[in-house]
């Protein structure tokens, strides 16, 4: 099995270093569903000691990335919809929450950042650079989340994020979440926000989390 680079982070203790490249591994599918972890090969591969390793799995673990499969060790799991849709519905209760403050903090510069970013993800479609597109969309989402200068909640939305990332590329062919609509409903957002409808916002940024959670669970299924 390959395994991603160790991250040369050097802000990160080697424990952590290891789980980054870990978990990037998992997220990319470098590292794929059903596969083992074991320490001892990480070990070699990374050239450290195996205590490191076996905290990182822990971590992953905890995280919800691997479970332990007993004497075989630490398995890779299979995102399921019904992890998935909890995910989700978590993540829909942080950003609704996230656009309710906010909206009392956005000056018109923030108002220009943020439509420089819709504009760039609208010309980005249009050149079918979707992956683009949906970068900027993740960044009009950041640029809110920042505006509330709460590291603990920025780092819970991202965590949520990235379970939900995990998946696209087992689901992108299916193309159940077109970039194309998650950018209409992102200048929906905006819209309200510039308006100063904050209850508007709210409930759109509600809708634009979860509208396709139907769909995204019986593709899951599938899988």
């Amino acid at each position: 099995m390959p395994l991603p680079e160790l991250t040369d982070n050097m802000d990160y203790s080697l424990t952590e270093r290891v789980f980054h490249s870990l978990r990037q591994g998992i997220l990319s599918l470098t590292i794929k569903p059903r596969e083992y972890l074991v320490i001892g090969d990480i070990a070699r591969e990374y050239g450290v000691s195996r205590t490191p390793v076996r905290e990182a799995l822990i971590m992953l673990e905890r995280e919800g990335w691997l479970e332990n499969d007993g004497r075989r060790g630490a398995k890779v799991k299979v995102p399921s919809a019904d992890s998935i849709l909890e995910v989700i519905e978590v993540q829909a209760a942080l950003e609704s929450y996230v656009v309710r403050r906010a909206a009392s903090l956005l000056n018109s510069e923030d108002f220009d950042a943020m439509k420089e970013l819709l504009d760039q993800a609208e010309k980005a479609i249009a050149n079918n650079e979707l992956e683009q597109a949906r970068l900027l969309g993740e960044s009009f989402h950041q640029y809110l989340a920042n505006k509330l200068k709460n590291r603990r909640l920025r780092a819970q939305i991202e965590q949520l994020q990235e379970h939900v990332d995990r998946i696209r590329p087992l689901i992108w062919h299916h193309a159940i979440v077109p970039v194309e609509i998650s950018a209409k409903q992102h200048l929906e957002i905006f819209n309200a926000l510039k308006v100063g409808d904050a209850v508007k916002a709210e409930d759109l940024m509600f809708h634009h989390t979860t509208w396709f959670e139907q769909k995204l669970a019986a593709i899951l299924k599938e899988l």
